[in-house]
């Protein structure tokens, strides 16, 4: 699922609008805290979006970044999870910057120099135990991505 900043305006539902899995509720709840008090220091949305990830699976997304703005991609993820890994690549997939945290609400800022696409890359690293399988439905852990900028 993806958000945008005129999907919150028209609803002010940030990440609740759509039916969500269970683990991902919570996830979107600390997300949707983070851009709220963001909002006071000059953070506004680009987009967010909610995934469930099993041990050491991965999303990758592809993202514009603006030279001039300074941007904050931020991961929440369920008490699922116990470490949630956040990367940001060039497109060549060079890494740029890791959140270094051992947690599961890491947070990278960056401002470019250019304007030019990169791929954001959050991997759940480890899973508390009961969440790890790989196998079964519902295993697994809830994380919510924002991107906002300023």
């Amino acid at each position: 699922m993806r958000f945008t900043l005129p999907t919150l305006l028209a609803g002010f539902g940030l990440l609740f609008g759509a039916a969500a899995y269970a683990t991902e509720e919570a996830a979107e709840s600390c997300l949707t805290d983070k851009i709220w008090a963001g909002y006071s220091d000059g953070w506004a949305v680009r987009t967010a979006t909610t995934t469930t990830l099993k041990e050491e699976e991965h999303r990758v997304y592809l993202l514009t970044l603006y030279a001039g703005n300074e941007y904050k991609l931020q991961v929440c993820a369920d008490k699922g999870a116990e470490n949630i890994d956040l990367i940001l690549h060039d497109l060549d997939g060079k890494e740029l910057l890791r959140d270094e945290s051992n947690s599961r609400e890491p947070t990278i800022v960056y401002k470019p120099v250019e304007t030019q696409t990169y791929y954001v890359a959050v991997q759940a690293t480890k899973l508390k135990e009961g969440k790890s399988k790989k196998e079964g439905e519902g295993k697994g852990a809830g994380v919510a991505l924002a991107v906002t900028y300023r």
